[in-house]
């Protein structure tokens, strides 16, 4: 009997690399077919780890079948991942099991014959282990072939596209690039946020095994996320990554008068930036899609005292005109940032979807200006690392002359702890090499 989480992992990869289903939500759909919350735990391992480390088993497919992966049907080529990544990494995984439902899997697929491939593949790699892969560059970094190892090193061994990887390379160094690429593929840490503050939740996160943030105030880096689910479910904690949170505490500092939250779903943004709202400060969440409206009401419904006014509508036609004292734009982006958090993202993106995103990112801030009051303060943030997204956005925004000026986070009133994050300039910028957080980038404008 083939293993349930196997057989849904290898379903769920095959959506994925067909472009059916992003990862989230192959897995959303697939959850609900195991009975099990080990096997659910299990596929949701499986199927991520191989998407983190695509590009080298892809390098070993190659290595041991002499066929390009993207020559072989779906369904081998996700059987063939899959058996390769627990042979490599899932170790606690009897390797005869592996072999013999990977075997098992093919002769009920619709390629019956490669099943003994799938064996004599998997069974050499069981005998005299994984082809090797590329080293570091044994080359100083003056020889014309130091770069083509340098690369093949980070992209193929640490599984990253090329294109992104020769970016890093050419902007921080080699150092800073290694440190990135081993950053994204370590498995997630799940940090928690006491949901209200008051007595019980201070003492409920003390409890928790991990350690505090180290930037943000407040939150709680745990050992293993399965301890605060039952904190989650009654409402105490809630979960959120720390750089994601920076954001939120930068809005929140800056915050005055009527603040909208425009793309806010699922919440987190929304709660980390109301405990440093001032007195009188009424927080407005909107979303535009009806599932993550239900799902931001459902988080906001959580909190005592005042009702978060919640407000469904596109954030590129807001219902208010020049009435927003505090606009929070958390834009649409590549997501480049949270590679360690969505491994699938790094081979949905190519180096030509930066434009379009910038495009998207300025149309927001365009409409976002007709609701912005005079004097009114504007936070742009994205989870992405590229300047495109960032930077040349914020630049291409104050060359326009459309009236705005930027605000020195120096200045800002924010947590002491929070002074490593801050660029020169004065915006916030997260970085995995540096900080050990996702890479995320926050800027506060101000309307003259």
């Amino acid at each position: 009997m083939i293993a349930p989480a196997r057989r849904a992992a290898t379903e769920v990869l095959a959506a994925v690399d067909a472009g059916r289903w992003d990862l989230a939500t192959a897995l959303a759909q697939a959850h609900p077919t195991l009975q099990d919350a080990r096997d659910r735990a299990l596929l949701t391992e499986l199927a991520t780890g191989v998407q983190r480390w695509k590009l080298a088993l892809d390098f070993a497919i190659l290595a041991l079948t002499k066929r390009q992966p993207a020559d072989l049907d779906p369904d081998v080529r996700a059987t063939l991942r899959l058996g390769l990544y627990q042979l490599q990494h899932a170790t606690r995984i009897p390797a005869s099991a592996v072999v013999n439902d990977a075997v098992e899997i093919v002769k009920r697929g619709p390629t019956r014959s490669a099943s003994g491939m799938v064996n004599a593949v998997l069974r050499r790699v069981v005998r005299e282990g994984s082809p090797l892969l590329p080293e570091p560059p044994r080359v100083a970094d003056n020889d014309p072939q130091w770069r083509a190892q340098a690369l093949a090193w980070l992209a193929i061994t640490h599984s990253h596209p090329a294109w992104l990887v020769e970016r890093w390379l050419d902007r921080f160094g080699f150092e800073a690039t290694e440190a990135w690429v081993r950053y994204d593929n370590t498995p997630a840490n799940v940090t928690v946020w006491p949901l209200v503050a008051g007595a019980n939740a201070p003492s409920a996160l003390t409890d928790l095994e991990g350690v505090d943030t180290r930037f943000v105030p407040g939150g709680r880096v745990l050992s293993s996320g399965r301890e605060a689910l039952p904190l989650i479910a009654d409402g105490v904690v809630y979960a959120q990554d720390e750089a994601s949170a920076a954001v939120g505490v930068v809005a929140g500092s800056v915050g005055r008068g009527r603040v909208l939250d425009a793309c806010a779903s699922p919440g987190g943004k929304s709660l980390a930036m109301r405990p440093y709202l001032p007195d009188g400060a009424r927080l407005v969440a909107n979303d535009v899609r009806a599932r993550r409206v239900a799902l931001l009401a459902s988080t906001m419904a959580r909190i005592p005292g005042d009702r978060v006014a919640i407000v469904r509508s596109d954030a590129r036609h807001l219902p208010f005109d020049r009435s927003i004292d505090t606009l929070l734009i958390d834009a649409p982006c590549s997501g480049l940032g949270v590679l360690r958090r969505e491994p699938d993202v790094r081979w949905r993106r190519t180096a030509a979807d930066l434009a379009a995103m910038a495009t998207l990112q300025r149309s927001l801030i365009e409409e976002g200006l007709r609701a912005l009051a005079p004097g009114g303060r504007l936070i742009y943030a994205t989870c992405s690392s590229e300047p495109e997204e960032n930077e040349d956005v914020v630049t291409d925004l104050l060359d326009s002359d459309v009236g705005l000026a930027r605000v020195d986070l120096h200045q800002a009133g924010l947590p002491q702890s929070m002074t490593p994050l801050l660029t020169d300039d004065g915006a916030l910028r997260t970085w995995p090499h540096a900080h050990g957080l996702d890479a995320f980038y926050a800027v506060v404008l101000v309307r003259r």
